[in-house]
């Protein structure tokens, strides 16, 4: 008999399910991390559009090799590191977009022996199970300020402590880009700060990179945290995933590049766990993300639509602390200071739940979606938030 007790719904698929449920008309999701057009809409780039019609009845619906298509793992790395890096010590595989890059990246540091990873406090949800999923003991770092969320910044002094505490062979989880939930980035002077103690502490490094060229609007500005370690003598994994920068969310399109003297026995043995995992990683989705970028025009397309997200992005920031500031007379700088796809408000839960009480849905940390927000629904929203903050 199967005997278990009750597993907790995910937060972010139970907020969208009391979302969905909602009769009102006006109800609003601030919440799931998927970028919508100026008219609520999901948007498909119409480079994607393209690359699907060069494919057409072309893609043939065969295996892929386990470690999955070369080219696309070769423009892969070139996309991530940037043109002219030295990627001699790069070895790649292709994963289950940027969750499966990171339960693979998991998978290998138990199998490498570490026992302990942290993420950053806060974090995206699904870093802690996945750690414990993969058999490892789950733990933080500092990161936010949280004794002051009206004005998020990181707390540097003690994530840096936080790194010097932890042992030879721990893992760590750092985010590339675009913060999630926070929207705030380390500095390049943070971050050589970051890559010196890591190296110094021997410890196990995995930079999550699931927003390249959509936080900021350039892929190379973008991975600027991932050049800084490259440019150390670490061994280190990063997880890139093409949802959020392509548009391909449901194709699962991602890949894990090993940087090491070892890193050919790093990825056979990342092959091993996919093939015991999920056997080959699906084929359609790195089609698309390998003509787009194999082509200079496809390419050159992407780049700009990508630019063209990031800046509805940042427009709706500037948009919502103005808004905001006009209902509450006190300063939403914040908004406008963070990076990438979400915001943390410095709502508290109490506020949060005087939002969902007016069918405007976010996360109980407060984190929202700028990438939700849009002409037609920012008035509404502002006008919950700045109600339930005065309250």
């Amino acid at each position: 008999m199967f005997s278990l007790p009750p597993t907790p719904e995910d937060p972010v698929f139970a907020l969208n399910r009391l979302f969905t449920s909602d009769p009102s008309p006006l109800k609003i999701s601030c919440g799931i991390g998927a970028y919508r057009d100026n008219s609520g809409n999901p948007t498909v780039l119409s480079c994607v559009k393209k690359a699907k019609e060069i494919i057409g009845a072309e893609s043939q619906n065969e295996y892929l090799p386990i470690a999955g298509d070369a080219e696309f793992l070769r423009l892969s790395r070139e996309l991530c590191f940037g043109d002219g890096s030295d990627l001699s010590n790069v070895e790649s595989i292709q994963s289950l977009s940027g969750t499966g890059g990171l339960y693979l990246s998991l998978k290998l540091l138990k199998k490498l022996g570490c026992k302990k990873v942290y993420a950053s406090n806060p974090t995206w949800g699904n870093h802690k199970s996945l750690t414990l999923n993969a058999g490892l003991e789950y733990s933080t770092y500092t990161y936010l300020d949280l004794s002051n969320l009206k004005t998020p910044e990181i707390d540097f002094k003690n994530l840096i402590q936080d790194l010097e505490g932890m042992q030879k062979g721990e893992g760590v989880i750092l985010q590339a880009c675009g913060h999630n939930p926070t929207g705030v980035d380390p500095s390049e002077g943070e971050w050589e700060e970051i890559v010196e103690v890591c190296g110094r502490k021997g410890l196990y490094v995995i930079l999550d990179n699931a927003y390249q060229g959509f936080a900021s609007g350039s892929p190379s500005s973008d991975s600027l945290s991932i050049r800084k370690f490259l440019s150390s003598s670490l061994d280190f994994l990063v997880c890139c995933s093409y949802a959020k920068n392509f548009g391909l969310y449901g194709q699962r399109v991602g890949a894990v590049h090993v940087v090491s003297s070892e890193s050919k026995n790093v990825v056979d043995a990342m092959k091993q766990i996919a093939r015991a995992t999920y056997s080959n990683p699906p084929k359609y989705g790195s089609d698309i993300v390998k003509t787009v970028l194999g082509s200079s025009e496809l390419r050159e397309d992407w780049i700009s639509e990508v630019g063209e997200m990031s800046s509805r992005i940042k427009s709706m920031r500037l948009a919502i602390r103005e808004k905001l500031e006009e209902k509450t007379g006190t300063s939403w700088k914040h908004v406008t200071d963070q990076i990438g796809m979400f915001s943390y408000t410095g709502l508290s839960k109490e506020q949060v739940m005087k939002c969902r009480e007016e069918s405007v849905y976010m996360l109980d940390s407060g984190r929202i979606s700028v990438a939700g927000v849009n002409e037609g629904n920012l008035e509404r929203i502002c006008e919950v938030i700045g109600k339930a903050v005065e309250e």
